[in-house]
């Protein structure tokens, strides 16, 4: 089962979004875990984590947590309407579409 991070400024609009990602995943059979971090803990919980996903608000520092993760996980921006409405549905799709591997 692969792992997917959604990180936003202090984690708890992107846990709100994980869940519902996490009941879609759930009820379609993707193989995944969805969790939820704020920026000030991701480099303390990325490691165990496969795939990232990120906040529009915050995506200033994607080169920062590219950095973190040494380029070696896919790490991709949230479209700021589906993050905003927290539709998980649209957000777990773009996910699987960007990173196929997450529904190996």
């Amino acid at each position: 089962m692969k792992k997917l991070l959604i990180c936003c400024l202090f984690g708890n609009t992107a846990n709100s979004l994980a869940k519902k990602m996490q009941k879609v995943a759930d009820e379609q059979g993707y193989p995944v875990l969805i969790s939820a971090v704020g920026l000030e803990n991701f480099a303390s919980v990325a490691p165990a984590f496969d795939a990232f996903l990120l906040a529009p608000h915050v995506q200033y520092k994607l080169e920062e947590l590219n950095t973190i993760i040494a380029d070696s996980r896919p790490i991709y921006v949230i479209e700021s309407l589906p993050f905003a409405s927290l539709d998980g549905e649209k957000v777990l799709m773009f996910a699987l579409e960007q990173m196929p591997e997450l529904a190996e």
